[in-house]
């Protein structure tokens, strides 16, 4: 997988998540969401994109802990369609690739980190109502406090 992310979430209607503000919690709507019907094609505001980047190694126990409760995420949460991540986890010395598509998982190993580089993590969701604050707050959560 090295190089496999180049900053944008393929075959989804062309969505990407560069270029959007990860702080500002706003995600985008283009290429999502669509119905057609009667030759009309109807935009669903409820299908958005989001990203979250964070600089720091994320906790092995914790990421685990977090991955399975967004891998069975109570209705309130919203539906996830697809997740996009590369973490820095701690300990670990390679790039991790995580990705999902509806109830489909993969994780990877990409390149090792440089001597030097930054640690950042970065996840993208693409979903249906998704309840952006809930995310944002768990994962920040799966950093430790810095000592």
């Amino acid at each position: 997988h090295e190089g496999h992310d180049s900053g944008h979430v393929g075959g989804h209607g062309g969505g990407h998540a560069e270029g959007h503000d990860a702080g500002s919690g706003g995600g985008h709507v283009s290429g999502h969401g669509h119905e057609r019907g009667q030759g009309k094609i109807r935009h669903d505001a409820r299908v958005n994109s989001f990203a979250i980047v964070r600089e720091g190694e994320v906790a092995p126990r914790k990421l685990a802990t977090w991955m399975s409760h967004i891998g069975s995420l109570p209705p309130r949460r919203g539906t996830i369609y697809r997740v996009k991540a590369i973490l820095a986890v701690k300990g670990y010395k390679y790039k991790r690739v995580f990705h999902a598509v509806m109830d489909i998982s993969d994780e990877d190993d990409a390149g090792p980190w440089a001597e030097g580089e930054k640690r950042v993590c970065k996840i993208v969701f693409i979903g249906k109502s998704l309840d952006q604050e809930w995310f944002r707050k768990g994962f920040e959560e799966l950093f430790d406090a810095p000592a």
